[in-house]
C-alpha cells in the first residue's frame, strides 16, 4: 500500500493528524493541475483547498492510491470548471498576466523539484487546449492510467486514449516550434 492511502485509511479511523500527510503528498500536484484551468494561483489554492475539505467531509471509501489521487483530481477538475462558469470571464490575458502565471507555475514546479526540461514541458502544455492539457498532465505528471483518466474526464477509455494520442502530437508540434525535440524532454 502507498503512503497516501495508508494515511487516508488511518484518517478514516480517527487519526486527524494523517490528513496533514495527505495534504503534503497531493497539494502541489493539485495546485498545478487546477492552475492550468483557472490561470490564477490564488484561485487554484482556494479550489485545491475546497477539494481537500470535500475529501475530509465526504470520506469516500477508497482502497488504493490511484483511487485517492483520481478522486482528488476529479474534484479539482469539477470545481475549476464550475469556477470558470461562475466567473464567465474572458481567458484572453494580457502579456503581463501571462508572465505572472508562468512565474507562479515555475515557483510551484520548483517546489515539486521538477527539472528544467519538465518545467518547459509544463509551460508548453499551457498552449494546448484544455482537454489535451488535462490528459497529458494526468497521464505523465501524475502517472494515472488511461482508465483513471477516462473516469476523471468523464469519457470512455477509447476516447481518453485517442485524446492522449492527439495531445502528444499537438505538444510535439509546439515543442518543435520552440526548438525542442522530444528527446530533450
Amino acid at each position: 500500500m502507498d503512503r497516501g492511502i495508508e494515511s487516508y485509511l488511518r484518517f478514516l479511523k480517527g487519526d486527524q493528524s494523517e490528513f496533514k500527510v495527505i495534504i503534503a503528498l497531493y497539494w502541489d500536484g493539485l495546485l498545478l493541475f487546477t492552475n492550468s484551468y483557472v490561470h490564477n494561483l490564488s484561485d487554484a489554492e482556494d479550489i485545491a483547498q475546497e477539494a481537500m475539505i470535500k475529501l475530509s467531509v465526504r470520506r469516500p471509501r477508497l482502497t488504493h492510491e490511484n483511487q485517492l489521487k483520481a478522486y482528488l483530481f476529479k474534484i479539482c477538475r469539477n470545481l475549476a470548471l464550475n469556477y470558470l462558469k461562475k466567473q464567465k470571464r474572458n481567458l484572453s490575458m494580457t502579456q503581463e498576466l501571462t508572465e505572472n502565471i508562468e512565474d507562479e507555475m515555475q515557483e510551484v514546479a520548483a517546489r515539486m523539484e521538477l527539472n528544467e526540461s519538465r518545467i518547459q514541458l509544463h509551460c508548453a502544455m499551457q498552449k494546448l487546449k484544455t482537454e489535451y492539457r488535462e490528459i497529458l498532465y494526468l497521464r505523465y505528471f501524475e502517472q494515472l492510467s488511461t482508465q483513471e483518466c477516462a473516469k476523471i474526464m468523464k469519457c470512455s477509455e477509447k476516447q481518453a486514449a485517442s485524446i492522449s494520442y492527439q495531445a502528444r502530437q499537438q505538444l510535439r508540434k509546439i515543442l518543435e516550434k520552440e526548438g525542442f525535440s522530444i528527446e530533450d524532454i
